[in-house]
């Protein structure tokens, strides 16, 4: 099976099951190409998307049946041929963007791109577990219901919410789903379950925005580079370098020279080539020698 985003008029092959709400997608599993339409897309990309539905068809003899399916109206044949690439997720259209980037990159989009999403997991409007899908709402905390369960998509962390009335349906798609967003992506992602009442880190990350990186490395890069000289930083850069004189190895020559012209600066009085100017000399005379200062 292939799953194609309308682009531009073309088609553009994609390997995970994310519909944007402003695009049109075709579903092709051979026998039967599904033409699913965003409720946000406008009538030339309806247009389009049926046309390459043809043209898809008409390279196969016009064997395949073209079936239409609007959001939110999806039958089980479409959900089972879906499902095979993983859970369906729908979501606005510059969200999209960022998570199907990989596509034409062979790369996980970066979380420096990524944007925050709040997904609504709720079994009311699906016959069956594995008809549910995944429906981003708005990044709010309004945005919870007591019947459901919501994945909070953070990039590096994901969060479950459970509300207190949420059946086990929801809350076991909402894990399943919460772990297969961490199997996507390179790194460690972190999956924490919040019960309704005790969330106060899960309303904390609603509140902070959907731009908002949850990553404490991201962080700490931010608050360092913002963060102003202070005072002592100042005085630290003007500080001078200090710089350690040359020491050069001596040779054995070298030392007794030294040692040599050292004793000889510090010879006694007697030594030859000594002299102390704080002896007095007298000069040796014949007969009584008589002090030159008594007389």
């Amino acid at each position: 099976m292939k799953t194609y985003m309308v682009n531009q008029g073309q088609l553009q092959e994609i390997n995970k099951s994310v519909f944007s709400t402003g695009d049109v997608y075709l579903v092709d599993d051979d026998k039967t190409i599904y033409v699913w339409i965003g409720a946000k897309c406008s009538v030339d990309e309806k247009t389009v998307g049926a046309a390459q539905a043809r043209t898809l068809d008409q390279q196969r003899g016009g064997a395949a049946k073209i079936v239409t399916v609007d959001q939110n109206h999806e039958s089980n044949d479409f959900m089972a041929a879906i499902n095979s690439m993983g859970a369906m997720k729908i979501v606005e259209k510059n969200v999209a963007k960022t998570m199907l980037k990989d596509v034409v990159t062979g790369d996980y989009a970066q979380f420096a791109e990524h944007i925050n999403v709040l997904y609504r997991v709720s079994s009311e409007e699906f016959e069956g577990i594995n008809s549910m899908k995944m429906v981003q709402v708005p990044y709010k905390k309004e945005s919870l219901d007591t019947e459901d369960s919501f994945v909070l998509d953070l990039g590096n962390k994901v969060y479950i919410w459970q509300g207190n009335a949420c059946n086990v349906k929801e809350k076991v798609k909402a894990g399943q789903w919460a772990r297969q967003i961490d199997a996507e992506r390179a790194g460690s992602q972190n999956e924490t379950i919040f019960e309704e009442g005790d969330d106060a880190e899960f309303l904390a990350a609603l509140e902070k925005g959907e731009n908002y990186k949850e990553s404490d490395a991201y962080q700490l890069r931010a608050e360092s580079e913002l963060e102003p000289d202070t005072a002592a930083d100042k005085i630290a850069d003007a500080i001078e370098p200090e710089f350690k004189s040359e020491v050069n190895d001596v040779t054995a020559e070298e030392l007794k020279a030294e040692i040599k012209a050292t004793s000889a600066s510090s010879a006694s009085p007697g030594i030859p080539g000594a002299k102390d100017d704080s002896l007095l000399t007298i000069e040796k005379a014949d007969g009584r020698r008589v002090c030159p200062k008594c007389g």
